[in-house]
C-alpha cells in the first residue's frame, strides 16, 4: 500500500518560527502534535530532538532533518524605532527588500516590513549597486519608545510569507529549507511500524551556520549508516547552462555524490540508486560544488559514518518563496522507507 503524505502538515512547519539557534516552536510541535511512534525520546544539549525506534536486524541508521531556517537577528535600534539587523545564514539581501518579517520577541511575536531608501530619492547610481545588508531596516510601525520596550538586541526575525499550493504539484513557502525534510521524517515515524533496522530520528538545530547540532548528536549515536534528509538549490531556471542545474524540480529526489562537505562512499550510493530502481522511485545524481548538508558533520563523527544526503530540489531557495515539487518530496518519502524496510 503506498503511504499517504499529510501535506497539512508540511503547511503548518513552514509557518512555525525557526531561526538557527531559536527552533523551540519547531521541536515542542513535533512533540505536542504528532502521532510519532517512539522506544525513546530525548533532546540533547544543543536542542536537538531524538527519537529511537527499535528494528529487528541488529543494525541501525541515523536519519537526520534539520529544524532551523535562515533569518535575521536584531543588532541595533535607532532613534526613530527602526531595527538594523544581520543576517543568520546564508541569505541574499536581493531577496529581502520590500518584504514582510515577524520579530520573535520574549513576549510577543511583532509583524514588521524591510525597508529601504525609495526609488524616487535614489540617484542612478544608486540603482545600479547590489544593496547591502547594513542598508536595510525593520519597520514596525510602532513609537521608538514602544519599540525598545518590546524588542531587544538579539531578538530573531523570520520571513513572512503563506503557504502556497499551485502549478503542476507544487509548493511554494518560507522555509522548506528544511521544514520538507522534517516534514518527511516525521512522516517515516508515522509509518515506521516494524522497522527492519534500528531508527535514530534526529531533528537538528543549527545546521543553517555550519551544522553544529548534527555534529554533536550523531557523537553519541552508534550508527553504520546516515541519511540526511535535506533541500537543495535548484538552479533549473533561465540562464543557468544544464550543466550547472544541479538538480531540478518535479524529477525526483536528489543523491548526492558530491557536495563541497561530503562525497557518499561508492558502495552506499549504488545501493540508494539501486533501490530507487528497483522501487520505481524518479531520482537525480547530485553534484554540487558549493554548499552542504548535515551530512558533512555526520560523517566524520568519532571513527567515521557513511553517510549520504538526500535533497529535494527547490527554487529560490533561502528566501520566502522557495518552490518545491510534492512529486519529489513523495519520492524522498519513497526511498527512505524502502532502505529501513530492506532486508540487507
Amino acid at each position: 500500500m503506498k503511504q499517504i503524505l499529510d501535506f497539512s502538515l508540511l503547511k503548518t512547519l513552514t509557518q512555525l518560527p525557526g531561526v538557527s539557534g531559536r527552533e523551540e516552536a519547531v521541536r515542542s510541535f513535533l512533540l505536542e502534535h504528532l502521532p510519532i511512534q517512539a522506544d525513546k525520546v530525548r533532546i540533547d544539549a544543543l536542542g536537538n530532538l531524538i527519537i529511537t525506534r527499535k528494528g529487528t536486524s541488529g543494525k541501525s541508521v541515523l536519519l537526520c532533518a534539520h529544524m532551523d531556517e535562515v533569518g535575521l537577528m536584531i543588532q541595533h535600534i535607532d532613534e526613530r524605532g527602526f531595527l538594523r539587523f544581520i543576517p543568520v545564514g546564508g541569505l541574499d539581501p536581493r531577496t529581502l527588500l520590500a518584504q514582510r518579517v515577524r520579530v520573535q520577541t520574549a513576549q510577543v511575536e511583532l509583524p514588521g516590513v524591510i525597508g529601504v531608501k525609495p526609488a524616487h530619492i535614489t540617484t542612478e547610481a544608486d540603482r545600479a549597486k547590489a544593496v547591502p545588508f547594513k542598508e536595510l531596516f525593520i519597520d514596525l510601525g510602532l513609537m521608538p519608545q514602544e519599540v525598545k520596550k518590546r524588542v531587544s538586541v538579539g531578538d530573531v526575525a523570520v520571513l513572512d510569507r503563506s503557504y502556497l499550493e499551485f502549478g503542476d504539484d507544487l509548493v511554494s513557502a518560507k522555509a522548506l529549507d528544511n521544514r520538507a525534510g522534517v516534514f518527511v521524517l516525521a512522516e517515516i515515524l508515522r509509518y515506521a511500524d516494524k522497522p527492519v533496522h534500528t531508527i535514530h530520528a534526529v531533528f537538528s538545530t543549527q545546521e543553517e551556520v555550519g551544522l553544529r547540532g548534527a555534529q554533536t548528536a550523531a557523537y553519541g549515536i552508534e550508527a553504520d549508516v546516515c541519511l540526511c534528509l535535506d533541500t537543495t538549490g535548484a538552479a533549473d531556471i533561465p540562464g543557468i547552462l544544464p550543466q550547472d542545474q544541479v538538480v531540478c524540480v518535479g524529477e525526483g529526489v536528489g543523491i548526492t555524490a558530491l557536495d563541497a562537505r561530503t562525497i557518499t562512499p561508492k558502495p552506499l550510493l549504488d545501493q540508494l540508486t539501486q533501490l530507487c530502481k528497483f522501487h520505481d522511485i524518479p531520482f537525480q545524481v547530485r553534484i554540487a560544488p558549493r554548499g552542504g548538508t548535515d551530512a558533512g558533520a555526520v560523517h566524520l563523527s568519532k571513527t567515521g559514518i557513511p553517510s549520504c544526503s538526500l535533497a529535494i530540489p527547490t527554487r529560490n531557495i533561502h528566501s520566502n518563496v522557495e518552490i518545491a515539487s510534492k512529486h519529489d518530496i513523495q519520492a524522498l518519502f519513497n526511498l527512505v522507507f524502502g532502505f529501513l524496510h530492506k532486508s540487507e
